[in-house]
């Protein structure tokens, strides 16, 4: 597996994080030959900050990972908002690999 920053090779773990990132931070619509690739959450980033923007990016997370990185199930996802009103939201995810490991992310 190769990093799409750099193109070294890459450890399972951290090819997984890129691909959570990668899912999350694609608009649906944007990939050309695969138009359902991604999340809702790029359509999310105007919404005005609050309980209802954060269960709108809960709820796209989990169903944008469900579909395209099934090695994975997401057990919870947690939101800091200590920067929303510098518009930032960070997103915690606790999830199962394939093999059973637990993992957590940390999303920026």
């Amino acid at each position: 597996m190769t990093d799409a920053e750099n193109g070294r090779g890459q450890d399972t773990l951290a090819h997984i994080a890129q691909s959570i990132r990668n899912i999350l931070f694609t608009r649906i619509g944007t990939r050309l030959m695969r138009e359902e690739y991604g999340s809702f959450i790029p359509d999310l980033i105007d919404m005005p900050a609050g309980h209802a923007a954060i269960a709108l990016i809960h709820q796209a997370a989990v169903t944008a990972l469900a579909r395209w990185k099934p090695r994975i199930t997401v057990r919870r996802i947690q939101a800091d908002t200590a920067d929303l009103a510098a518009g930032k939201i960070k997103l915690t995810l606790d999830v199962t690999l394939a093999d059973g490991g637990e993992r957590t992310y940390r999303i920026k």
